[in-house]
């Protein structure tokens, strides 16, 4: 019996410290996609003021150069398009 149990608490504690590890190196995945995700969020930011500051600046040349307006939400009419023949 006792020739087995040295072998044996070995391997246990050969398991317990795989484990440590590889929480670890999850523990330390984790933290890099989160501050990726943190970087991401902020370009996303920075591209949507971007695309607005764009739009404000489209919308103003046509009203300014073409005359155009933009309709109000309730005055807009879809159509659909002819049947194919």
């Amino acid at each position: 019996m006792r020739p087995l149990l040295i072998p044996l608490i070995a391997l246990v504690l050969g398991g317990i410290v795989f484990v440590n590890v590889a929480k670890l190196t999850l523990t330390n995945e984790t933290g890099k996609v989160i501050e990726r995700a943190r970087v991401v969020e902020g370009q996303t930011a920075r591209l949507k003021s971007d695309l607005e500051q764009r739009n404000a600046s489209v919308r103003r040349t046509a009203q300014q150069k073409l005359g155009m307006i933009a309709p109000e939400s309730d005055s807009v009419t879809y159509l659909d398009p002819p049947a194919a023949r």
